[in-house]
Order: C-alpha cells, then sequence, then structure tokens
C-alpha cells in the first residue's frame, strides 16, 4: 500500500511541541489523511502484511469511545464467563496491535533499563501475531489502515467497531493525554488540536463513517452509544 505522509502546519507543529512534554512522544504525522505517530512508518509494513486469522476478534475504535470495556465484555462472552482467566491483565489477553507504533520503546528500555515496560508494549505487532488462537486484537487504526487482508476481505474475523458521542469522546481524549502524555495547555487548547483533526487518530469523523460505510457486512458490528 503506497503511504500519503504530510507534516502538518509550522504553526501546529509549533502548538503540538509545546503542549505535550513526554518522552514517549514522538511529532504526529498525517498518513493517508489520518494523524498517527511520528513513528508509525516504521511499523507500516508489518501492520500491512499482518496475517489475520478468520476466527480472530478485532476491537476497532476511535481512542476514548468505549474500547476498554467492550473488549472486556467480548472476551468474557467468548470465554463463556472464564473470571479466572479474566485476571490476567486486559493487555494480555486482548492486546492492542498498533500500540508500539507510538514510540520506540525499544530505545527507551535500553536506555533506560530501570524502566519496565510490558513485552505486549515493546513490541505489539509480533506479540499479536504469534498469541494462540482465537485472538482478540485491539486496534485505533483507522480502516484505511487496517492490515490489508482485512480491507480487502481476504479474511473475514469478526469486527467490532466502538464509537461514542463527539462531545463525551472530546472531554475523555483531553483527560487521558493529560494523564498518560504529559499535556500541557488548556482545554480550549485541545479542542483547538481535535478540531484541526491535529490529535492521534484523527480526524474523528473520518474515522467513524469509514467503517459506517462497512456496516452492511456480516462480520462487521457497528456499536455506538
Amino acid at each position: 500500500m503506497h503511504l500519503q505522509i504530510e507534516r502538518f502546519s509550522d504553526e501546529l507543529e509549533d502548538m503540538m511541541k509545546t503542549m505535550y512534554n513526554h518522552p514517549f512522544r514522538n511529532g504526529l504525522i498525517k498518513v493517508n489523511g489520518f494523524t498517527m505517530p511520528g513513528t508509525y512508518e516504521k511499523s507500516a509494513d508489518a501492520i500491512e502484511n499482518f496475517q489475520v486469522r478468520d476466527d480472530d476478534v478485532w476491537a476497532c475504535s476511535f481512542p476514548k469511545t468505549g474500547t476498554t470495556w467492550t473488549q472486556e465484555m467480548v472476551w468474557c462472552i467468548a470465554n463463556d464467563l472464564d473470571y479466572e482467566r479474566g485476571k490476567v491483565p486486559l493487555t494480555e489477553r486482548f492486546p492492542h496491535l498498533d500500540l508500539s507504533t507510538r514510540a520506540d520503546f525499544s530505545a527507551i528500555v535500553k536506555a533506560n533499563p530501570e524502566i519496565h515496560i510490558p513485552r505486549e508494549m515493546v513490541d505489539s505487532i509480533n506479540y499479536t501475531a504469534n498469541l494462540p488462537r482465537p485472538r482478540f486484537i485491539k486496534t485505533h487504526l483507522p480502516f484505511n489502515l487496517l492490515p490489508r487482508q482485512l480491507r480487502t476481505g481476504e479474511k473475514r474475523p469478526k469486527i467490532i467497531y466502538i464509537v461514542r458521542n463527539v462531545k463525551d469522546t472530546c472531554i475523555s481524549y483531553y483527560h487521558f493525554t493529560r494523564i498518560l502524555e504529559g499535556l500541557q495547555g488548556s482545554f480550549e487548547d485541545w479542542c483547538n488540536l481535535f478540531l484541526q483533526d491535529a490529535v492521534m487518530y484523527g480526524p474523528f469523523w473520518k474515522h467513524a463513517l469509514d467503517y459506517w460505510e462497512k456496516r452492511v457486512e456480516k462480520n462487521l458490528l457497528f456499536l455506538k452509544y
């Protein structure tokens, strides 16, 4: 797949550099119209060629739209409410495929050996690929950046797409980013970024609408709340 890479305007770049202060942050770029981490390009081929299985279960969403509770609910239903196995952290049972595209976690570990970063975070793609069947996979990727076998319908696993009221999403994403990604600045500043699609995985509406167009497919369930 050809990737069209674009940079943000100097004004937005300066604004983002001022607002983000976290060692995991590495800038944002536009990839095929969506805002992605600066290190995404390094993992693009691995995601494009990721081997999908027909018995996979995928939970796809824009960030902060209800992914975690959906993951837990789906995993419990599929595993006959096995609460004992459910004590294993959700990130291991239902890993986030594209998580390691957000930063070079391997380099961070080498430079800071005292920091413990879970294996499903350091190399989320290989970790997910090697899960036993059936695999449960989370992703925030927009439809046009999903693995090729999913986009083309070559493989047809179960896909659940979750979407939430955009105002609630924006507010939740703001607080999440403040806590985990060192966001500096006011909620108004954040809204400015959100409305200009300068937040990771944006734009919100295109992300949702691209999956909405696939809602007639028998293997895709579109959930909203």
